[in-house]
């Protein structure tokens, strides 16, 4: 990678994608209206490279076509796995070598919990910053003249905001929080988007609320963010925490910041694009629907959500949006929201005292749109808790429902230690072949559900947005016991080494390439 910085430098992370032919620059001009969506699900389903829209038709009211803007998607999309590492761009994410596996990216991210936190470095002199090349405010602002995209049939407006990184802090100036959360172009001055609990960032913008501030609570919304910044901002992180130290711990060094022109936040003084203003939390008007991560959008549903008002915008020269196409798998709102929960579900694991010697590897199938959590069991040391189906389910769904990352799931699948849970045709066979359905598996009706989750959305659960979670137990009643139970798989992976060797030695003499 030479001296390019993917994890720091927005830039720096698409030329490696170039030079790892992982990039397409389209020249061709495409319409933002549904044209560069449908290229960009076209991208992520065939697991195509990443493209950069270079020609978008442009509004003769643009008040900067020249440089507002270029359009990138798929960012966080997967690699061919028959021809590269599925995960590469997750892994440059980071900084690691794009041949990283996820179970690798994982044990990274839980790692990074035991370094020192490194705060972000301010620009005393902001005029350099990438960020503050370019400026536009007050009447020359126009949010509806800019090639913000409509993603999907049955959306509700064009979302600008779906791979961008909300800046708010409290009003205390304790706790800057750094989130990702859609958001739609209202009008040429405004956005709306939600801002919903438990997320912080609805618990960082009620204590202006708490001091009567609730409508004036000073945002900033960047884009092209170091690409460290944009994963780091979708993890369920401890309340408090702040994602700029996180970050600085990640990458081995702290981010340069600046501070923006309207209020006292700091931002990446590497973004592309940063908008700045008040959000106003009694404010409400109507604000989607959107296609979502589960691969759904139901047009006329639309939610009530708070307004944004847009006051200033810096930008580069050429500035770039980074989008995200949710729907089905898999796109970043699987492999990053989901990836990073596995990570979280992991170490929460290892902090267990009984549980981390049992729970192997955790991880969301992108093929469960982050509503599975699939949970890898020791086997053997199982046996030695002495307990049995209901009682560990029972203490599996109470642990991980009542937390922070457990929020977006809705089941949790315990497999044994045979299992490939990173490989869903096996994790899938386990599923179907394992349990009973109702016998094995276990509900819990107390816990917050998912609203985003079409089954709950759609239900008759969205009038209490509780309960639907379940543990489906897909270990044999005798892997509870000292003894367990003895099967051999009948796939190639069941057959002994000796075997399997001479067979891939003597691959080519069968007549097999």
């Amino acid at each position: 990678m030479s001296n390019l910085r993917p994890e720091l430098r927005f830039r720096d992370f698409l030329q490696v994608l170039k030079n790892e032919n992982d990039l397409v620059e389209i020249t061709h001009e495409c319409d933002p209206n549904l044209e560069v969506g449908a290229i960009m699900r076209k991208v992520y389903e065939e697991k195509l490279p990443v493209p950069l829209f270079k020609n978008l038709k442009k509004d003769p009211k643009n008040p900067d076509p020249s440089n507002l803007f270029n359009i990138v998607g798929c960012l966080g999309g997967l690699r061919d796995a028959k021809k590269d590492n599925d995960h590469a761009r997750i892994a440059l994410h980071l900084g690691l070598d794009s041949q990283t596996p996820m179970t690798k990216i994982i044990d990274y991210l839980i790692e990074a919990n035991t370094k020192k936190p490194l705060p972000p470095v301010l620009l005393e002199d902001a005029s350099g910053a990438p960020c503050k090349k370019n400026k536009i405010s007050g009447d020359v602002i126009r949010l509806n003249a800019l090639p913000a995209p409509t993603l999907h049939h049955g959306d509700g407006g064009k979302y600008i905001q779906t791979y961008g990184m909300f800046v708010l802090q409290t009003a205390d100036k304790t706790w800057t929080n750094w989130s990702i959360a859609r958001g739609m172009i209202y009008d040429d001055k405004h956005l709306t988007g939600l801002v919903m609990n438990p997320q912080h960032i609805r618990r960082v913008a009620d204590t202006w609320a708490e001091i009567g501030m609730g409508d004036s609570v000073p945002f900033a919304l960047c884009f092209g963010v170091p690409p460290a910044s944009i994963l780091v901002s979708s993890m369920p992180i401890p309340d408090g925490a702040t994602e700029a130290d996180y970050i600085g711990a990640l990458v081995g060094e702290p981010l340069s910041v600046v501070k923006c022109e309207t209020n006292d936040l700091h931002v990446p003084a590497d973004s592309e694009m940063v908008f700045e203003g008040t959000l106003n939390l009694n404010k409400m008007v109507e604000e989607g629907p959107f296609g979502e991560m589960h691969g759904y959008c139901f047009p006329g549903h639309g939610h009530p959500c708070p307004l944004y008002t847009v006051d200033t915008i810096t930008y580069r020269d050429d500035a770039i949006l980074p989008v995200s196409n949710p729907g089905l798998c898999t796109d970043e709102t699987h492999t990053l929201i989901g990836g990073l929960v596995s990570a979280e579900c992991k170490q929460m694991a290892l902090e267990h005292p009984k549980l981390k010697s049992v729970i192997m590897e955790a991880f969301t199938p992108h093929e469960g749109v982050a509503l599975w959590l699939a949970l890898k069991v020791n086997t053997k040391e199982l046996a030695k808790l002495n307990t049995n189906s209901e009682d560990f389910c029972k203490l599996i769904g109470d642990y991980y429902y009542s937390s922070k990352p457990g929020f977006i799931l809705q089941e949790i699948v315990l497999v044994g230690d045979d299992v490939d849970i990173f490989d869903f045709r096996k994790l899938f066979w386990a599923y179907a072949t394992r349990h009973t359905p109702g016998d094995d598996q276990y509900m819990f009706n107390d816990y917050r559900a998912f609203p985003l989750a079409p089954f709950i959305g759609q239900g008759p659960r969205i009038k209490t947005l509780k309960g639907g979670n379940c543990v489906t137990d897909c270990l044999f009643p005798k892997q509870y016991e000292p003894e367990g139970v003895d099967f051999v798989t009948c796939d190639f992976d069941g057959y002994d080494e000796a075997i399997k060797e001479k067979v891939r030695k003597n691959w080519s003499a069968y007549g097999y390439k």
